[in-house]
């Protein structure tokens, strides 16, 4: 009787057992099927938009800023290439007068002054000319993310870029810097000191680059679709074109390791650029959130 009572019991168990084993299948591959039509689907919808809003669109009406001279405010040499390539390319593409200023030759690890030469030939690549490239050597204005920036000193040298070359758009990181390298951050926060002090000339607008969240940030052409429902400034390459931005990337050997060539090829930021306008109102709002 022992042993027919443990031989139901075995099969009670084993029944239980295979029927967890069905049905987990059965879970994991409705999970498999279903992801892999969103999956398909979003790339159709990323296809789609490439094709018939990015590719097609006409090249001088593209997330134009109708910009005439514009100053893009950078930290270090190659992060006009990492970060506002698209956006540098098209501009100059467009006929704007690009100036770049750059706060820091990039010597944190003692390669300042072959950086230097690395930022003018990969401005060079991307259109923008060398007179109109100006880099600070500021001992103030240190590579070295664990040192604080002094917004002040900041503020007063863009304050004279914008004023002595007639500028009309300023385009520059957001709080968040990208990322989130102290030093970006800190050209966003001299900006802020800019509008609340009201030494921000009138008659110039400022925009900020997005940050935005590490999937998104490595998404790279499948971001576009996002871009273009959450932005309405954005600038974006064709395949053809983002060669040139990489391009200019690899122009700074000295920074090429291993995971910058990953970078390159993954990161939305080498072939789209969404921008945010800001305003003083935008600008008390960020800071009461820092607060």
């Amino acid at each position: 009787m022992v042993f027919i009572s443990s031989f139901y019991d075995y099969e009670f168990f084993y029944g239980i057992y295979l029927k967890f084993v069905a049905e987990t299948w059965l879970y994991f591959r409705n999970f498999a099927l279903y992801t892999g039509l969103w999956v398909v689907g979003y790339l159709l919808v990323c296809c789609v938009v490439y094709r018939r809003y990015a590719r097609r669109l006409p090249t001088r009406t593209r997330g134009a800023l109708r910009a005439k001279r514009v100053l893009i405010v950078v930290a270090h040499p190659d992060d006009e290439c990492m970060f506002f390539g698209p956006t540098i390319f098209r501009l100059c593409e467009q006929g704007a007068d690009v100036h770049l200023l750059c706060l820091s030759n990039g010597n944190y690890e003692g390669k300042g002054n072959i950086r230097r030469k690395e930022l003018w030939s990969a401005c060079q690549e991307l259109g923008v000319p060398e007179q109109n490239i100006c880099l600070v050597n500021d001992t103030r204005l240190p590579d070295n993310p664990r040192i604080h920036w002094p917004v002040p000193v900041i503020a007063k040298l863009i304050q004279h870029e914008l004023e002595a070359l007639d500028i009309d758009t300023l385009l520059t990181f957001d709080r968040g810097g990208v990322s989130s390298h102290p030093n970006h951050s800190a050209i966003f926060y001299a900006i802020a000191y800019m509008f609340v002090e009201k030494i921000m000339p009138k008659r110039c607008v400022v925009y900020t680059l997005d940050s935005v969240n590490i999937m998104r940030k490595y998404f790279g052409f499948l971001d576009l679709p996002l871009s273009f429902v959450l932005s309405s400034k954005r600038y974006f390459l064709r395949w053809t074109e983002s060669r040139r931005v990489v391009r200019a990337m690899k122009r700074h050997r000295s920074q090429m390791v291993w995971f910058r060539y990953l970078y390159v090829v993954f990161s939305r930021y080498m072939i789209i650029n969404t921008l945010r306008r800001i305003s003083l109102a935008d600008i008390e709002l960020e800071l009461e959130v820092d607060d």
